[in-house]
C-alpha cells in the first residue's frame, strides 16, 4: 500500500479514539445545532409578528399602510456558526497537530519510522492527509446539520445559488483550520519541549483569533452602536467616507491590524458570502469572489507559507532527534 495513504488511514483513526479531539467535535457541533435552532426561531418570530402586524392594519382598515413583505436570506442565520468556527475550529486545527506530533515524540516512533526505507516527505504528506480528512469529516457534519436544521425547524429551502455559497464558506473554513493544524504541528516538531510547544502555539492562537480582531472592532467607531454609528446617525456613505478622510491614519492603523489576523481575513469573506454585509446579499458569487480576493489570497498565502515550513522542519534531523 502507498506509504502515505497507510500513514493517513492510521492518522485519522488514532485521532477520532482521541477523547480530547472527540469532546471539541461535538462542542462544535453542539454549538452549531444550538446556534441554527435559535436562529430559525428567531426568524420564525419575525415572520409571525409581520403576519399579526398585517392582520392589526386589515382589521383597523389601513390595508394600503401594509408594509412590504421582509426579504429574508436563510444564509445571514449562520452568523454564530462562523463564529464559533473561528474559535472552536481553530482549536481543534491545533489540537490535531499538537496530538499528531506528541504521540510520535512520546513513544519515540518517529525516530523509528525514519529508519525504514521511507521518505520524509511521505510521512509529513500522510500526516497531512489523514489529519485534513479529518477536518472534512467534521466540516461535512457541520454543513448537514446546517442544512437540515435549517430545512426541519426554519422551514428554509436553499436556492442553488446559497447552497453553493455554503460549500465555499465550509471548504474556506477547512483552508483555516488546516492552518491552525500544519502550524502547531511544525512548532511541536521544531520545538523540543512539548509543553513549551504548546504554550506557544496558544498564546499564538489567542493573538490571530482574539487579540487582533477585537482591537480592530474596538477602534472601529461604527461597531460602538448597533445596527454602526454611522447609520444611526443617519449620515449617508458619502459624508461617512468624507469624516472617515480626517482620520486617515487612524483608520489605516486599524486596517493594518485586522489585515494581519488570518481570523478577520476568513471572516470578512464568509460574511460577505453569507450576506452579513448587506451589499452582498443577493449577489453573485463572483462578484463576491471578486471583491474578497485579496482576503482569499491572504489566507491561501498563509496556509502554503506554513506547509512549506512543515516540510521543511521534518527534512532537519536535528528537530527529529529532539536537537535544539
Amino acid at each position: 500500500m502507498n506509504p502515505v495513504i497507510t500513514i493517513a488511514k492510521k492518522e485519522y483513526l488514532d485521532a477520532i479514539k482521541n477523547k480530547l479531539f472527540l469532546i471539541l467535535a461535538l462542542f462544535l457541533m453542539a454549538l452549531t445545532v444550538i446556534s441554527i435552532i435559535v436562529a430559525s426561531f428567531d426568524f420564525q418570530s419575525k415572520v409571525a409578528d409581520y403576519n399579526i402586524s398585517v392582520q392589526i392594519l386589515k382589521i383597523v382598515g389601513k390595508a394600503a399602510e401594509i408594509p412590504p413583505t421582509p426579504e429574508f436570506y436563510p444564509l445571514t442565520m449562520l452568523r454564530g456558526v462562523i463564529d464559533y468556527l473561528e474559535i472552536i475550529g481553530a482549536i481543534i486545527g491545533i489540537i490535531l497537530g499538537y496530538l499528531s506530533i506528541a504521540k510520535e515524540k512520546g513513544k519515540k516512533t518517529l525516530q523509528l519510522i525514519l529508519s525504514r526505507p521511507l521518505k520524509r516527505s511521505a510521512i509529513i504528506s500522510g500526516k497531512i492527509v489523514g489529519n485534513s480528512l479529518l477536518l472534512l469529516t467534521v466540516l461535512l457534519i457541520v454543513g448537514v446539520f446546517i442544512y437540515f436544521i435549517s430545512w426541519g425547524l426554519g422551514k428554509v429551502i436553499f436556492l442553488p445559488v446559497e447552497f453553493l455559497k455554503l460549500i465555499f464558506i465550509l471548504f474556506l473554513s477547512y483552508l483555516y483550520m488546516l492552518f491552525f493544524y500544519s502550524l502547531s504541528s511544525s512548532l511541536s516538531i521544531s520545538i523540543k519541549s512539548l509543553p513549551n510547544a504548546l504554550i506557544i502555539i496558544l498564546a499564538i492562537w489567542l493573538i490571530i483569533v482574539l487579540i487582533i480582531p477585537q482591537i480592530g472592532d474596538t477602534m472601529d467607531p461604527d461597531n460602538q452602536i448597533p445596527g454602526g454609528f454611522f447609520q444611526s446617525m443617519h449620515i449617508a456613505k458619502l459624508q461617512e467616507k468624507e469624516i472617515l478622510a480626517k482620520f486617515s491614519t487612524y483608520e489605516t492603523t486599524r486596517n493594518a491590524l485586522e489585515e494581519i489576523s488570518l481570523t478577520k481575513r476568513y471572516e470578512r469573506t464568509s460574511f460577505a458570502l453569507l450576506g452579513i454585509k448587506p451589499e452582498y446579499n443577493g449577489k453573485n458569487i463572483g462578484l463576491i469572489f471578486h471583491d474578497e480576493w485579496k482576503n482569499i489570497s491572504w489566507q491561501l498565502g498563509c496556509l502554503i507559507a506554513v506547509l512549506l515550513f512543515q516540510y521543511i522542519v521534518l527534512l532537519n534531523k536535528n528537530f527529529i532527534l529532539g536537537g535544539d
